[in-house]
């Protein structure tokens, strides 16, 4: 693991102010920012009705950000999209730091969670009129939502049995984070043209129903400020790529394989020989599991292998690292519905995981294994600054990621308020008795043996959530490629699998783990990305079913092409 320092700290007069490497007057000078703090003062100082609590805080945030998307078929390209957007998110709470009008759902029609108005756009010119007229009225109708609400909350906990109260907002020492000031023109010129090639690959190939490459990088700067004297002024961005390709087996499922790649900017992408190669694969893999068998359904270890191996982990390990508080509600039913916000909660301080494992989320780290690492970040949505956090040691669970809503025992922010929520930086995942990869597949035919299995599987490839579509019925993640194992080693590849339901238990029996680790980057959203670091993995037992999925009638007629 490599690492540096991305930001240089220093703390005066109770404010900590972090500076870029480079100087930004620009980012300081800007309209967007002088409107943002102009109309801040007004409202914190005059906003208020008659009878009516005034906001203790207020945020601003303006994402700022330049898109470009391409998709094609066949070496032909079918959309070519260029967009700059400004959008504006306004935060208004009413009551104090114990108790507002936050996280909070009312039964009147249009209700929401957070007293705020998202995606307003603001005008693409640095016209600061225009721009403070916006923040304005946004500002206006936030508050009056915010006492709207917050009436309503206080009514409803009235009636309701004391508890151990928990705070809704929690206090953080004011950060000022300055970087320079992204310019809005992402990087597209040559990569229409790989998008073509890429697409291409799939008109050569026969047996081959329907294929796309989808090509989007969103870049630019997020300005953000709250009436405590968080500032921040930071780039974000992200670069993705999908290449994926359909085929219907001789039963009629849909057999499907892709892959996706997210990185900071574009010229962080692989070469083009090595995204031409990847393509040719999902090709021949795809032909290859046509005339497959559908996969037997199957209860006992689980060899998962590389960049699965991390996949699997950001999909169900992950989710239950976030201190994710759900809301109150006026009607107890909806809450009683959500469920428990945060499963691990409980177990801190208890086996969480094999005793050989670690897990931190480091969201200073910039670059793995010679790759950058997408997910690294410097300040979170909420003006704080990110936190490298150790959250298990030995198989304990130390802590929780968390943002400025507080949880039991988990009262601070260690940076990790991200995309309107808590989101892992840079995830990683390490055992201190890790063996070479080479060495995991006969641990686990070994293992077959012992437990008198006549077969097992080897899951290579995993698609990501809302990567394809069937399922159905609930369960784990979608298995793009597996092959069945059997104790003397020969490999066969099946279909139409899927993992059960991974329950938070099967982490304490991971037995083998590899000393390589796979970097999995993924979207937050458009802009934002995370990263998981993992190695290949053997667990003693998880739930391998198969899809629920419709099959479709093959067409009337044969393709028109070879």
């Amino acid at each position: 693991m490599r690492g540096r320092s991305v930001a240089a700290v220093a703390v005066t007069a109770g404010l900590t102010l972090v500076l870029s490497p480079v100087s930004a007057p620009r980012a300081q000078d800007s309209p967007l920012l002088s409107a943002m703090q102009d109309e801040m003062r007004r409202s914190m100082a005059e906003l208020r009705m008659n009878g009516e609590p005034a906001p203790y805080h207020i945020e601003y945030e303006i994402d700022d950000l330049a898109s470009v998307r391409v998709v094609a078929r066949l070496g032909a390209v079918v959309d070519d999209l260029a967009d700059h957007s400004r959008t504006l998110q306004v935060g208004v709470r009413v009551g104090e730091y114990g108790f507002d009008s936050s996280r909070f759902i009312t039964q009147d029609r249009g209700a929401g969670v957070v007293p705020s108005l998202a995606d307003l756009t603001v005008p693409l010119d640095d016209n600061y009129d225009a721009i403070r007229r916006q923040i304005w009225l946004t500002t206006d109708a936030a508050y009056k939502r915010s006492v709207s609400v917050f009436a309503k909350k206080k009514a409803t906990f009235q009636n309701r049995a004391a508890t151990d109260a928990l705070a809704d907002f929690s206090k953080e020492k004011p950060v000022e984070t300055l970087q320079p000031v992204q310019v809005s023109t992402p990087t597209r010129g040559q990569w229409v043209d790989r998008v073509k090639q890429l697409s291409a690959v799939f008109s050569s190939a026969s047996g081959l129903d329907s294929s796309e490459v989808l090509l989007s990088e969103t870049h630019g700067t997020m300005y953000y400020l709250n009436s405590e004297g968080f500032k921040s002024i930071t780039p974000v961005g992200s670069a993705y790529l999908r290449v994926s390709v359909d085929a219907q087996a001789a039963d009629g499922a849909t057999v499907r394989d892709l892959f996706t790649l997210v990185e900071s900017r574009l010229d962080e992408l692989p070469p083009m020989a090595e995204l031409l190669s990847r393509a040719r694969d999902v090709a021949a893999g795809v032909k290859t599991r046509r005339s497959a068998a559908i996969g037997e359904e199957f209860t006992g270890p689980i060899l998962v292998e590389g960049q699965a191996g991390a996949e699997l982990l950001r999909q169900t390990l992950a989710p239950l690292l976030l201190a994710r508080r759900p809301p109150d509600a006026e009607n107890t039913r909806f809450t009683q519905g959500q469920g428990q916000g945060t499963p691990f909660l409980t177990r801190i301080g208890l086996r969480v995981l094999s005793d050989s494992f670690a897990v931190s989320d480091t969201p200073s780290l910039t670059q793995y294994d010679g790759r950058a690492v997408a997910g690294t970040y410097i300040v979170d949505d909420e003006g704080v600054l990110a936190k490298d956090v150790t959250l298990v040691e030995k198989g304990r669970l130390v802590t929780l990621l968390t943002s400025r809503t507080p949880q039991k025992n988990l009262l601070q922010s260690n940076g990790h308020g991200r995309g309107g929520n808590v989101q892992p930086g840079v995830l990683q995942v390490r055992s201190t008795q890790a063996i070479p990869a080479s060495q995991l597949k006969q641990k686990y035919l070994e293992l077959l043996k012992v437990q008198e299995k006549p077969f097992g599987y080897i899951v290579r490839s995993i698609a990501g959530p809302g990567e394809v579509p069937g399922g159905g019925g609930g369960g784990g993640p979608i298995i793009l490629d597996v092959v069945k194992v059997t104790p003397d080693g020969k490999e066969e590849p099946v279909r139409g699998l899927r993992f059960g339901d991974v329950p938070s238990t099967a982490f304490r029996d991971i037995l083998e783990a590899s000393e390589e680790r796979a970097l999995v980057n993924y979207r937050i959203n458009v802009a934002t990305a995370a990263s998981v670091i993992a190695p290949s993995l053997i667990f003693e037992e998880l739930e391998i079913q198969r899809t629920r999925e419709i099959s479709q009638k093959p067409p009337v007629v044969a393709s028109p092409l070879p």
